[in-house]
């Protein structure tokens, strides 16, 4: 139990630690922005892959999982279905490998979620408006993650 809150809590910090790689170089931000956007959507396939390998006796609800992350991505609104993906991974044994990868994507997204934010003039005010967008537009994750949590008491 324990271990699944740490892997949702150092995933979820990944979102944190793009916002601040951002505001620490906000040059590099228009150069490696392609980038960003490459790796998000490999992650976001090394983990559709690693839920249906690994859940191959779910391979249903795999399915199911995957095909919500694929359009969920198109909507941009994928991030807090993650916490279901910690779940499943929770169950299925894979959950370090999970979160790291969550963890990752986070980095990418909260790196170019906050660039709207480093690109305005006002520099003081700007790393607590930053993270506290961040925060707000990503919060989701950790509720459904602690949400879903009687759902680990009651299976664990």
């Amino acid at each position: 139990m324990i271990d699944y809150i740490l892997a949702l809590i150092i995933s979820f910090a990944g979102v944190i630690s793009g916002c601040i790689l951002a505001l620490i170089a906000p040059e590099e931000l228009r150069a490696g922005e392609k980038w960003w956007r490459i790796l998000e959507w490999a992650v976001l396939i090394m983990m559709i892959a690693l839920v249906v390998y690994f859940s191959a006796s779910r391979l249903v609800w795999a399915i199911a999982l995957s095909a919500v992350l694929a359009a969920l991505k198109i909507f941009k609104q994928e991030y807090p279905a993650f916490a279901f993906v910690l779940v499943l991974s929770y169950f299925e044994g894979f959950l370090f490998l999970a979160a790291s990868l969550i963890f990752i994507y986070g980095l990418t997204k909260g790196t170019l979620d906050a660039k709207q934010i480093v690109n305005m003039k006002n520099a003081k005010r700007q790393i607590s408006k930053a993270i506290i967008h961040i925060l707000r537009k990503n919060i989701l994750y950790p509720i459904f993650g602690l949400v879903l949590l009687p759902l680990l008491l009651a299976y664990a």
